[in-house]
């Protein structure tokens, strides 16, 4: 199954890891951009490493409106499924949407009481 992964962290690293290991083909990563003198992402790394197209997005949205270069990216590698592991940003419904098999998305505590960057904490 043609796979995108929408997330980041170490967290993140472990599901791609998983799912490429189970043999499917995961054509993207969308993960965020590193700080200025930050560490870079380690799913980001990890895909690298593999030949895998990492893509790294500021934002997917600007005022609520998704910004259209960034969809044409994404929808660019044709996923049939969308995982979401760890993502702190907003994505757009029309990304959520567009795989034929949907997304799964995960997150690490019960919405809505614990969301936040640091959900994991609860």
């Amino acid at each position: 199954m043609r796979i995108a992964v929408i997330g980041q962290s170490l967290f993140g690293r472990e599901v791609y890891k998983e799912l490429v290991k189970e043999g499917h083909q995961v054509v993207g990563v969308f993960t965020i951009p590193e700080k200025e003198g930050g560490k870079p992402d380690p799913l980001g790394v990890e895909a690298e490493k593999d030949g895998v197209p990492v893509f790294k997005f500021p934002r997917w949205r600007v005022k609520g409106r998704a910004l259209p270069e960034v969809v044409e990216q994404y929808r660019s590698v044709q996923a049939e499924l969308n995982v979401l592991p760890f993502c702190s940003q907003f994505i757009p419904m029309e990304v959520i949407d567009a795989p034929s098999h949907g997304s799964i998305i995960y997150h690490p505590s019960i919405l809505p009481r614990h969301r936040g960057a640091s959900a994991i904490n609860w």
